[in-house]
């Protein structure tokens, strides 16, 4: 390994940290600084709500390729717009990190189930359903890994 600029070779080397101290740049707080509201559990559900219906908007109002269950439509908005209201009105009505989870493992549920009927009935035909069936299924991944993370 080379400097860029040449040492004195009378100076001795410079001293690396401690091995018990930790160094800045990997704590985790300030790895994840940039990072944003998706990287908890609750942020992944809402980013794989978001992502289902980015896939109903696109696939099935703008190009009427893949259709989603409006069941499942309802809990991706859901997951989407609960983080983003005011936490005492949710709380009101239950914890948001239960209801988190809960919407979490329904769209991974109602994956699951899409999954099963993409591939029973040849649903998957063409590319517009094969890439609107594969994003929905990779939001499922996402919001049940999310749900997962969730500490109640």
């Amino acid at each position: 390994m080379t400097d860029e600029y040449p040492r004195d070779p009378m100076e001795p080397p410079a001293e690396p940290p401690p091995m018990d101290e930790e160094v800045e740049e990997h704590r985790p707080e300030t790895v994840l600084a940039g990072a944003g509201e998706f990287t908890s559990g609750e942020g992944l559900v809402a980013f794989a709500g978001l992502l289902i219906v980015a896939v109903w908007v696109i696939f099935a109002v703008i190009a009427d390729e893949y259709g989603i269950d409006w069941t499942m439509l309802a809990l991706a908005v859901a997951a989407a717009a609960l983080p983003r209201l005011d936490r005492a009105k949710v709380e009101r009505f239950h914890s948001l990190p239960v209801t988190m989870k809960v919407i979490g493992y329904g769209l991974a549920l109602f994956g699951v189930f899409n999954l099963i009927y993409d591939l029973r009935f040849g649903v998957l035909d063409n590319i517009g359903d094969i890439l609107g069936g594969l994003a929905t299924y990779a939001a499922s991944v996402m919001a049940f890994l999310g749900a997962r993370q969730i500490k109640l």
